[in-house]
């Protein structure tokens, strides 16, 4: 075997070592950031069952939080979908109407010309639900006991 070879194998062999002790490496900060984890995924279940939110509007347990909207009488957190129905039931809709959250706290009513076409709409009126500038206690609360979890 020429001396190009052997020292092409004997530089792989090298690296193979490499790898296989980074490998390792890996697989024990994962092991115990794996630990961690349940940890603190524990911590959280424990949280969320101690402080669970109930939608003011239909008394269920909010389960999403990053969903939930402001409730405009009460201040209270309720469910995306009861939000929708209460607009619902005070809007009244033409042919090619829909109810669409547009984001910040605010719904629209948008129109299709062709409902088949949904590429091409115009906001026919603007629903502010959610104050823009006013800040949420509940959000506010809410994360503050999240950021204290580990």
């Amino acid at each position: 075997m020429s001396r190009e070879r052997r020292s092409h194998r004997s530089s792989n062999w090298k690296n193979d070592s490499h790898s296989y002790n980074e490998q390792n490496s890996v697989r024990r900060l994962h092991h115990n950031g794996s630990e961690q984890n349940r940890g603190s995924e524990e911590a959280i279940r424990d949280f969320k069952t101690r402080n669970q939110m109930v939608c003011a509007h239909c008394g269920v347990p909010i389960v999403d939080l990053s969903s939930a909207m402001t409730d405009r009488r009460s201040g209270k957190a309720i469910h995306f979908d009861c939000a929708l129905e209460d607009i619902s039931k005070e809007e009244k809709l033409a042919p090619g109407d829909k109810i669409s959250y547009i984001g910040q706290g605010r719904f629209g009513i948008i129109h299709y010309e062709n409902p088949h076409d949904l590429r091409h709409f115009s906001i026919k009126k603007i629903i502010e639900w959610e104050e823009k500038d006013k800040e949420i206690s509940w959000r506010t609360e809410m994360a503050e006991l999240f950021s204290k979890v580990k």
